[in-house]
């Protein structure tokens, strides 16, 4: 069998009809955040897609639910309905709803982090990647309190702080390479990370249709992406790990 063929017999094989549901309808979305004059509008079908990432989500596991994922789900849905309907309106309720998903994000990656390997984690390129991670946040935070009222502020650092507790999070999932579809993880949190520092930049500063495309793209390929790495990928047991790479 061909590279090609194997590829599209393994999408085949690991594509449901939840996985077509939710691109369905999250195509929907982006074409209409596309034709659509008003974003309030997309209040109405926006949260479908989330609503398909749960009924995929509870197809998969079945009994076996995550309470801190399901708790996460609906601060997601909460905060995709309210972002539409005024942003700057809910901004401070906004940033909350997004901390409170990023915490239990890194709540729920604890049990995939090896502790036996962290100190490997401290050579120059992790270092630096923690540096530019830290800096694009702190760049965009910077940016937020010239134009914010200083009753935003906690808002702003607490989700800051949290996002870069995520970003941390599955960084060191990723460059521990102990997982198969630890891509699929990483491109997770780059979306969110593209997300989060987008999402005021355009909603303050400089709106562009384009950006609020794109924002939308990450915002729910984040959250479907995150929903696909936990549900596939097994936890390993640190003793197999120490045996292969001590």
């Amino acid at each position: 069998m061909s590279i090609k063929k194997l590829v599209s017999y393994k999408i085949r094989k690991n594509t449901t009809v939840f996985d077509l549901l939710f691109f369905l309808v999250f195509i929907t979305t982006i074409i209409l955040s596309i034709t659509l004059k008003e974003k309030k509008n997309l209040i109405y079908i926006s949260p479908i897609v989330i609503l398909t990432i749960i009924i995929k989500y509870f197809s998969v596991v079945k009994k076996k639910l995550d309470p801190l994922f399901i708790i996460a789900l609906l601060a997601f849905l909460f905060l995709n309905v309210i972002s539409f309907y005024a942003y700057n309106k809910y901004f401070n309720t906004i940033s909350l709803l997004t901390s409170t998903y990023l915490i239990l994000f890194s709540l729920i990656l604890k049990k995939y982090l090896i502790k036996s390997r962290l100190k490997s984690f401290l050579s120059l390129s992790v270092v630096l990647g923690v540096l530019l991670v830290g800096y694009v946040i702190y760049a965009v935070v910077d940016l937020l309190i010239g134009q914010m009222p200083n009753s935003n502020l906690i808002f702003i650092l607490i989700c800051a702080v949290c996002l870069f507790i995520y970003s941390i999070t599955f960084a060191i999932i990723y460059i521990s390479d102990n997982y198969e579809n630890a891509t699929i993880l990483l491109a997770s949190g780059v979306a969110t990370i593209f997300n989060l520092c987008l999402s005021p930049i355009n909603e303050y500063f400089l709106y562009n249709q384009t950006f609020s495309v794109l924002i939308l793209f990450c915002h729910y390929m984040s959250l479907y992406l995150f929903m696909k790495f936990i549900t596939t990928t097994k936890i390993i047991n640190p003793d197999d790990v120490k045996n292969k790479y001590f």
